[in-house]
């Protein structure tokens, strides 16, 4: 079997993708003084609503570990709230605050120019179908990233 070049792989490329993508957002939100797990932290809860860790952290793409310090920051930033969940004692429930919701905003739009650098090789009618091909792959390898419409496509496991 004869070795294949990586740039072949999907993977490899989506891989590659990412890594250069992370080194921008990080670039452009260090002045908001946010990671990227914080900032989809926000994000999510800005648009989901209430969420345990653990699911913010599946939908977020990372571990409850990583997840579990982004919020400790944005709890004492006063960014994000912790409750205990009302029927479940060991369920702890995290929301985002306005000011939470307003940095959510902040960021976006310093994140915008490094989406509009990605998609400049495409011509504006592609731009919506490079979205809707990442989003049916995300889809299938990660549903719970895509928000509540991936839990529609997740079969509970």
């Amino acid at each position: 079997m004869k070795v294949k070049d990586p740039g072949e792989r999907v993977g490899y490329l989506i891989w590659q993708l990412s890594q250069a993508y992370a080194q921008r957002m990080e670039q452009a939100l260090r002045p908001l003084k946010l990671t990227q797990a914080q900032f989809s932290a926000l994000v999510r809860l800005s648009l989901d609503g209430t969420l345990s860790s653990a699911e913010l952290a599946r939908r977020c793409g990372v571990t409850a570990q990583s997840m579990g310090t982004a919020l400790r920051d944005l709890v004492q930033r006063g960014l994000v709230e912790r409750r205990a969940h009302p029927t479940h004692g060991k369920i702890v429930e995290m929301s985002v605050t306005a000011a939470g919701v307003e940095l959510a905003q902040r960021g976006e739009a310093a994140v915008e120019p490094c989406e509009q650098e990605a998609l400049e090789p495409f011509l504006p009618q592609e731009r919506e179908q490079v979205r809707a091909h990442l989003q049916r792959m995300l889809g299938t390898l990660n549903p719970r990233a895509l928000g509540p419409a991936g839990d529609l496509l997740h079969d509970g496991t």
